[in-house]
């Protein structure tokens, strides 16, 4: 019997030593605007799969696409807690936090505005607008393009035509003279097959992805700004971790933004090569356009919050 009680008592003993270990596992849920398959979910799906190898027993996250919460509503999800995470474009939240669109027309490394205070500046910026913090930001160097569904060798072959936008491509059409209309990205092969527009805007990333290459004849280089992805954290989500769970957190942040570098540069290299091996020629058009869009975007973000981009321009570019 004396067996029996104390067998009992250490079973007890054990399955409360388990409870206690496992209680202390949290698991956040994560938001990714787009497929965490497609090119720029892959980063935050990789980011994820880091945390919860890394965080056994300590911290996992739960990744969940726009088919569970559209991206475009995936920054309000954030604020209000309903996620505690997620990677989305500054334009999303645009409206509540007009300073955040800066962030990619930076040329500084995500390095460099980490260390001269400028990543922390915003981040702060956004915890005092919008309630979130900034983990960290992937897509830089990764630039936008015009592309063609038709031949051009100058400008003028360019200017006129009418492509598909987004608000980010404003600034470059005007100053390319052409004209922009809005299509939704699944409705974008058609409309160049019938014609309705003569090609797009989009980043270097994804073509082959999206299935465009077959409709695009010329890419116009120089490419401008830069993809911003940005990773956004509910501050209170962020209060409750305790300093184990914030450990595997942020050296997970640490981690991700170097190996990001490294991602990043091999991602170009592979599009680039599928560019060319898919016919697609390029059209160098120098950096005067590219300059004055930076110029107008600039000025543009300085009408919307003139108290605070001088400020953040000056941080924010060399």
């Amino acid at each position: 019997m004396r067996r029996l009680l104390l067998a009992g008592l250490s079973a007890v003993g054990l399955a409360l030593s388990f409870s206690a270990a496992t209680a202390k596992e949290v698991t956040l849920k994560a938001g990714v605007f787009i497929p965490p398959n497609a090119s720029f979910g892959v980063p935050m799906d990789i980011f994820v799969d880091h945390v919860n190898e890394v965080g056994k027993g300590v911290l996992q996250i739960r990744l969940v696409g726009p088919e569970a919460i559209p991206g475009a509503e995936q920054p309000n999800a954030v604020i209000s807690g309903v996620l505690d995470m997620a990677a989305v474009p500054p334009p999303y939240y645009k409206g509540m936090f007009v300073e955040a669109d800066a962030v990619s027309l930076t040329n500084h490394t995500l390095a460099e505005l980490r260390e001269s205070g400028a990543y922390k500046m915003i981040s702060d910026m956004a915890e005092e607008k919008m309630g979130v913090v900034y983990l960290t930001t992937y897509g830089g160097g990764i630039t936008f393009h015009v592309y063609l569904n038709k031949d051009a060798n100058s400008l003028d072959d360019i200017r006129s035509s009418r492509l598909r936008s987004q608000t980010i491509y404003k600034q470059i059409y005007d100053q390319l003279g052409v004209e922009g209309t809005n299509i939704p990205t699944p409705d974008v092969f058609t409309a160049l097959e019938r014609g309705v527009v003569e090609g797009y805007g989009w980043p270097l990333n994804g073509i082959g992805e999206m299935g465009w290459a077959p409709e695009t004849k010329v890419r116009i280089d120089p490419g401008f700004y830069n993809v911003d992805v940005t990773v956004i954290m509910n501050e209170k989500s962020l209060e409750k971790l305790d300093e184990e769970q914030r450990k595997v957190l942020f050296d997970s942040v640490a981690w991700f933004d170097d190996y990001m570098v490294e991602w990043t540069e091999k991602a170009l290299q592979d599009e680039i090569e599928f560019q060319k091996n898919a016919g697609i020629k390029t059209l160098d058009i120098g950096h005067e356009y590219v300059d004055l869009a930076l110029e107008q975007y600039w000025a543009d973000l300085e009408k919307q919050s003139p108290d605070t981009i001088p400020a953040i321009r000056k941080a924010l570019m060399k």
